[in-house]
């Protein structure tokens, strides 16, 4: 198997954007709420969850990917991963909850994508 890690982090953030996908559907229907309009309350809640997973998950794969075929070690292609499947976990959780988890996971993040992309420059070019 050419590409173990990405796979399993891949499979992993599919099934986490299929399961906020689903949540916003249900949320629709026992809302009844059919229309293309901006969605309010609880429901903005579960779009922007949804959303925002379905926005930063693929670039952390595709630069997953692309660590995973320039040989990148496994150990630092788990943390990546791990840490990829984290924040989108807790940003999600954030959004459905109370808990105020934005500030700290987004710096997370960001630092995370700052990391996997240095990472990528530095096996290109060497160190």
């Amino acid at each position: 198997m050419p590409i173990p890690v990405t796979l399993l982090y891949g499979a992993l953030n599919a099934l986490l954007t299929t399961l906020l996908g689903t949540s916003v559907s249900l949320g629709r229907l026992r809302m009844k709420v059919f229309t293309d309009g901006v969605p309010t309350g609880t429901l903005h809640r579960l779009v922007r969850a949804h959303g925002n997973n379905a926005e930063w998950a693929p670039l952390g794969i595709v630069l997953l990917l692309l660590l995973e075929l320039a040989h990148a070690p496994s150990l630092p292609l788990h943390v990546f991963g791990g840490l990829l499947l984290l924040t989108r976990s807790l940003h999600a959780l954030g959004m459905l909850s109370p808990l105020r988890l934005g500030t700290p996971n987004a710096v997370i993040h960001y630092l995370l994508f700052t990391a996997m992309g240095g990472y990528a420059l530095l096996l290109r070019f060497g160190y």
